[in-house]
Order: C-alpha cells, then sequence, then structure tokens
C-alpha cells in the first residue's frame, strides 16, 4: 500500500527553473517525501517528457511513486501512474486508458464530485482513484483559480467518505506547519503540497518538518489482524504475532485458519475447522473494526488461500504482509502442496512478503540459496514478476551476520545489517518480524524504516530468548525483553544509594587501581552500576560490533554536547581547587575536553552540526554543573570522577575485543589509550586527596555524588538503545 503521507507537486517556477526540479525532489525525498507528482503546464510537451524520463529515475532510485499531471500520453508510454482534475481528462476514459497496474489520481473539490465518481464508478463497473486529492484547504497562490476554501473541517468530511470507500486521500491547497497537525487528526492519508519545499532553499528539511508534524500527530494506533495459525506453547503463530503486534506499538486481533499441537520440539498434528467458521470469524473482524493492516501466515490449503485472498479483495484494509508459512524452523512442512501456486498468486495482491531463505526457494520454484546475494538475486526475479515487495531474512544463512533485506520489484535493494545470535531458541522470528512489520507499516513508517525497527527489536528478543526457558527443544524468542527495559528505565523510584541501600554485587576488579581508601571505597561501593554497564545493550554491542550505526551516531552526537559542558564543570573545579597542582590538572582536563569534542566533529561526524542535548544528556551535565559551582570542592571533584574512572575501565575492557575490522576500533582505542589511563590515575589521586582532606560529612556527601555521577553514565551509556523506540 502507497504510503501517501507527504505528496510532493513539482512546480519549474518556484522551483527556480526545470533544470532544478530534479535536485530538488531528491532533496524532498531525503526529507521524507513519499509521493512526487510531476505538474508543468507552461513548458512544450517535449520538455515534459524528458522531465518525466528525469524524474522518473530519481523516483525509482528511492522506490517513491511518480504521479505526472494531465498527461496521459506519457504516462501510460512511460509507465508513470496520473493525476487528473475536474477539467482534464475524464476520469472514466483515462481509468480505461491507462494500465491496471498504475494509480490514477483525482482533484475533488467539494464532496458532490467525490459522491458522482464513487456513483459512476459502481454503475460502470470500473475501479475507484486510487487517491484524491481535497481541497484546496484554504487559499494558495499557486492556484488562485482554484474552488473555494474547504477548511479542515470540510476536507476531513470528504475524507471521511474517501476512507470508507478504501480511497486514499490527500489534503492540498495551502497545506503546512499550521494546520498539518489538525489535518493528521482526520481520515486524510497524508498532506500535498507544492511552494513549501518547492520554493525552500532547505527542501530536505521543509519536508522533515512537515512529516514530523503530520507523523507525530496521528493519534490512532495502529489495529492489526492477524490471519494465522496457532501454538498453544507460545511461540510462533497467532500468539507470536499478537506479543509482536503489542511490542511494535499495535492493538492486536486473530482470525485463525487451523489448531496447530506444536511445541519447541515441532508440530505433532493440524486440525483446520470448516471454511464457514473461517469465514465468520473475519466477518467478525471486518465487520466491527477498522483494520489498518492485515499479517497473514499459515493458511494450510488452497482452499483458504482462496476465501482469505477474496475476502482481502472485497473488504477495506490496510497494508497486508504475506508470510508464506510452508516450512517451520524444525523443519515441517505447514502448507498443503497444492496450495503453494494459490499463495504465488496471492504474493500478487499482498503490499509485503516475508519468506526465510527455504520458503523462498519454493515460492521460485528453484533450489535454496546460500549467500545473502543469491537471495536477493531470487527475490528480485519474484518482486519484479508478482510485483510486491519481498523481504529477504538471512537467518537461516551463515556467518557473522545475519542481515534482512527489502527487494522492490523495481530491482531497488534495501539491506539493514543485523549480527546473528548465538542461540537455538528461535522458534517463531518468521511470524513474529512479520507481525512487527506490519504494525509498524500501518502505524505510517515506508517499508524500509519498518524492517529497520523490526530487525533491531527481534534482534534483542533473540539476545534474551535463552532467559526465557520456555519448552527443551527450539525455544521462543523474547517478546517483551524490549518493553521490559524501556519500563525499568522509565522507573521513578530513588537510586539505592540515596535510600541508603548498599550494592548488592561486588565490583569487579579494578584495571585502575584506587588511590587510596577512600577512592577504593567508592569503587567497591559501584558493585550494582558496574554490573549493569557491562551487561547493558550499549555496551555489549558496542564490544561486539553490532552496535547500528544510528545508534554510535546518536551517542557520539550527544558526547560532544556532553563534553562542551563537562570542560566547564572542570574549569570550576580548577577555580576552587585548594592547591596549584590541581588547579593546573583540572583546568588542562578542561581544555582537553573541548579539544576532544573538536575531535569528534572532525573525526566522527565530519563537521556535522550537533542536535541538540537529550533529556538525559542535560540531566547528567546539570548535575554536575550543581555539583561543582553549589557544593564543596570535594563533592565536585568526586562528581567528575567517573567519567574518568568508568570511561577508562570500560575502555580497557572493551579493547580486548577489539581487531583490525571491528567497525568502532578508534573509539576503542581512544578511551583505552595510554594518555587517557595516566588521566585517569591522575583524576583518582586528585580525589582520594581531597577526601583525606574533608570532614566526614563532606566525604559522605562525595560518595553520593560520586555514586550519582555513576548512574548518570550507565543512563547516558544506555540513551542510544532507547532512542527510537516511541
Amino acid at each position: 500500500m502507497t504510503d501517501f503521507s507527504l505528496y510532493l507537486v513539482t512546480d519549474p517556477e518556484l522551483g527556480g527553473s526545470p533544470e532544478k526540479v530534479a535536485g530538488i525532489v531528491e532533496e524532498a525525498i531525503s526529507g521524507g517525501v513519499t509521493v512526487v507528482q510531476l505538474r508543468d503546464k507552461n513548458s512544450p510537451i517535449k520538455d515534459v517528457r524528458a522531465a518525466a524520463i528525469e524524474l522518473k529515475e530519481v523516483c525509482d532510485a528511492h522506490g517513491v511513486p511518480l504521479f505526472i499531471n494531465d498527461y496521459l500520453d506519457i504516462a501510460v508510454e512511460l509507465g508513470l501512474h496520473l493525476h487528473i482534475g475536474q477539467g482534464d481528462t475524464p476520469y472514466v476514459e483515462a481509468r480505461a486508458a491507462l494500465p491496471d497496474n498504475l494509480m490514477l489520481g483525482l482533484s475533488i473539490e467539494n464532496m458532490q464530485q467525490m459522491r458522482t465518481v464513487i456513483e459512476q464508478c459502481r454503475d460502470l463497473g470500473i475501479a475507484l482513484p486510487n487517491v484524491v486529492g481535497i481541497g484546496p484547504v484554504q487559499a494558495t497562490s499557486t492556484k488562485p483559480e482554484a474552488a473555494p476554501a474547504l477548511g479542515v473541517d470540510g476536507v476531513a468530511r470528504i475524507a471521511s467518505v474517501a476512507a470508507q470507500h478504501g480511497i486514499a486521500s490527500v489534503a492540498i491547497g495551502g497545506v503546512g506547519p499550521i494546520n498539518a497537525a489538525q489535518l493528521a487528526r482526520t481520515d486524510i492519508s497524508g498532506l500535498c503540497v507544492v511552494s513549501i519545499i518547492m520554493a525552500s532553499s532547505t527542501p530536505s528539511s521543509a519536508a522533515a518538518e512537515l512529516t514530523t508534524l503530520f507523523k507525530g500527530s496521528r493519534m490512532s494506533i495502529p489495529r492489526v489482524l492477524t490471519i494465522a495459525g496457532t501454538d498453544p506453547t507460545g511461540g510462533a503463530g497467532v500468539q507470536a504475532d499478537l506479543k509482536s503486534i503489542s511490542a511494535a506499538g499495535g492493538f492486536g486481533m486473530s482470525v485463525v485458519t487451523s489448531l496447530v499441537a506444536q511445541n519447541t520440539h515441532g508440530v505433532i498434528s493440524v486440525h483446520t475447522p470448516p471454511l464457514s467458521f473461517l469465514e465468520e470469524q473475519l466477518e467478525s473482524v471486518f465487520s466491527d473494526v477498522t483494520v489498518d493492516a492485515v499479517k497473514l501466515g499459515m493458511l494450510g490449503s488452497a482452499e483458504t488461500v482462496e476465501l482469505v485472498a477474496q475476502w482481502l479483495r472485497t473488504h477495506e484494509h490496510g497494508p497486508v504482509v504475506l508470510d508464506p508459512v510452508m516450512i517451520a524452523t524444525s523443519g515441517d512442512r505447514l502448507l498443503d502442496q497444492d496450495a503453494e501456486e494459490s499463495l504465488r498468486r496471492l504474493a500478487t495482491a499482498v503490499d509485503v512478503v516475508t519468506p526465510n531463505i527455504p520458503e523462498l526457494a519454493v515460492l521460485c520454484a528453484a533450489e535454496p540459496v546460500h549467500t545473502m546475494d543469491d537471495a536477493v538475486a531470487q527475490a528480485v526475479e519474484f518482486a519484479q514478476t508478482h510485483n510486491t515487495i519481498v523481504i529477504v531474512k538471512g537467518g537461516h544463512l551463515t556467518g557473522r551476520l545475519a542481515d534482512n533485506a527489502v527487494v522492490r520489484p523495481d530491482g531497488t535493494v534495501h539491506r539493514v545489517e543485523n549480527l546473528r545470535i548465538d542461540t537455538t531458541n528461535t522458534h517463531g522470528t518468521g511470524c513474529s518480524l512479520s507481525a512487527a512489520l506490519a504494525t509498524r507499516i500501518a502505524s505510517g513508517e515506508d517499508t524500509d524504516a519498518a524492517l529497520e525497527w523490526a530487525t533491531r527489536w527481534l534482534n534483542e528478543a533473540l539476545r534474551g530468548a535463552d532467559n526465557l526457558h520456555v519448552g527443551s527443544g527450539n525455544g521462543p524468542v523474547d517478546h517483551s525483553h524490549a518493553t521490559r527495559r524501556l519500563v525499568k528505565a522509565a522507573d521513578t523510584t530513588p537510586w539505592p544509594h540515596l535510600r541508603g541501600v548498599a550494592s548488592s554485587t561486588a565490583s569487579p576488579a579494578p584495571r585502575i587501581e584506587p588511590a587510596g581508601p577512600f577512592t577504593r571505597l567508592m569503587w567497591e561501593a559501584s558493585g550494582d552500576i558496574i554490573a549493569g554497564i557491562n551487561g547493558s545493550a550499549f555496551i555489549t554491542k558496542l564490544g561486539d560490533g553490532s552496535l547500528p550505526r544510528s545508534e554510535f551516531d546518536f551517542y557520539i552526537d550527544q558526547d560532544a554536547q556532553y563534553l562542551a559542558q563537562y570542560s566547564r564543570a572542570l574549569a570550576r573545579l580548577s577555580s576552587i581547587a585548594p592547591d596549584s597542582a590541581a588547579q593546573v590538572a583540572w583546568a588542562q582536563s578542561a581544555a582537553e575536553c573541548l579539544i576532544v569534542e573538536a575531535e569528534l566533529h572532525r573525526f566522527y561526524m565530519g563537521g556535522e552540526r550537533v542536535s541538540a542535548p537529550s533529556p538525559v544528556t542535560m540531566a547528567y551535565t546539570d548535575f554536575l554543573l550543581a555539583r561543582t559551582y553549589s557544593e564543596d570542592y570535594v563533592v565536585g571533584a568526586a562528581a567528575v570522577l567517573p567519567c574518568y574512572w568508568l570511561y577508562a575501565e570500560i575502555g580497557l575492557m572493551l579493547a580486548e575485543q577489539s581487531h583490525a575490522d571491528h567497525p568502532y576500533a578508534a573509539w576503542l582505542a581512544t578511551y583505552s589509550g595510554e594518555e587517557f589511563i595516566e588521566g585517569t590515575r591522575a583524576a583518582i589521586a586528585r580525589v582520594e586527596k581531597a577526601m583525606e582532606n574533608a570532614g566526614e560529612e563532606q566525604r559522605d556527601i562525595a560518595l553520593k555524588a560520586f555514586l550519582s555521577a555513576s548512574v548518570h553514565e550507565q543512563e547516558f551509556f544506555d540513551q542510544a538503545t532507547r532512542r527510537g523506540w516511541v
């Protein structure tokens, strides 16, 4: 199903010249534009055709549909989708001339026009418009001859009728940041804009702002229906689907095709209820609930496939993801062989197909492949012949990586890197990935972004699988691992050391020794915190090299901002230190922070401007500034120490996992290098001396400041793995 959330209509004059349009479109797509329409009413037809060829190349490269306004002959010749206005080629004529695989859009200016085209299509037995452009929302300079403005309420009423008939809709005319959020709360499918992007000096930023406003204001939780078989042990089938839908942010519903007696060792037997009962289940859902997405799992027989296909053809629903369940992880065959051709036909009517490697081979009537490149090649052929998106899953391959990939009918491929998890508890991974993918697509993400999320989530579920202890065979994944982790991170209970609760975990032997009894006490009191850091997802994945680049980049971005404020805390310590040696040392450290910050910009961030401090980063730096500006010297010194000591300890630990091909080898070398280690030893010694000269009450406050800063360190590391989950 096409994502119409941000629909760009081109205008050569607003863009500066026809030659600049393709560049603007490419920038706008990078910012979030999901559909493009070429509109040029003034240029000679040969120039319009040339522009269409150029834009088609750009849009195809990014998997974005391209419509052309009014030029039916060019649309047919070049295979472009077509948009027509009320005064252009009549709808019936355009639909008859346009190939069935191409979309047709129609401008709608009032409710009567909407009802007329619906009645016309019904009476003549022709397809409804794929999308309608409803507007103008308000008067606009790009179309001074436009119909009277409808306002958001008028657009909403027409969009509601369109939605009832399964027609996508976009609001056009005077659409922008002011009304984007309001429109998002209607049944409109997206925003259609011209000048706000075409005339912008930064088309990517303009598109990103509108995308954020529109998608961020969508209030509905996606309602996702799984149609599949069961698993009484809860690892696969509808049971796994419902868990996955919930984890991905949706509301799950289920229609059962088969009752499967299976467990972690395999399938024992399958009972298929009468088709009439399957139809009654479908009717009970569709007659009452809006279905924002459908996930198809085990269908079992040709008759079931045909019934489900017919039902989907005749009822309104969102995008459909087909998991062609043929072969279970255990190797059991779950689909009648005579149903395979029915499943291939069904693939042409769905939006996404998610076979595993053996199932992809069956779909292609070929032998299973052994490399990701060969699997992608198989998928490209199937995607082209069946006009659907194929998700290639690398779980059945061998090697360090178990990548996934989005393969489109035009041959474009988006690969998602994924480290293989060493576990035999993989029961239900196919079901789970497909259900999560369908939910993320229903929530407004494109297929690439949805697969990125689903892959990241399933990787964590696999990491936690061994701790479930469900069954004695190939057990299930931990669908709730990320949810529990995020709930724990949101807990507001005061930290144990502030409640007088001692650490229950012994601290590991330090690689960098304390400078005396007081810093030794600090280290020994940190056992729970150190264990939390060392076992965190961020540190674990940073060490084995599986940390997604986006998470590492976010961490580096925040680290640069942290260091800018940390240097201020160190400078403050320099100004209040009791002796000249400490004053000079803290001042040098402050200067070094600014040098490292600049190096982060140059080496890791390519000079890119940082975004903004996260709430976690601000909480940490505000804590440090408060301790150094409002407390005694010893308290401030204790507060800044974890950034030295814990970083150095972690750096030395991770350095043991580094190798020449490690993606983050340079970072690991920085924080395990001798220069940083020596700086850490000196800082520990300064804190030890400060504690020696402090009173008992000051030492207690300083110890708590050290432990609080250590928890902030843990939160600082962990925040990258929390980003993007909500």
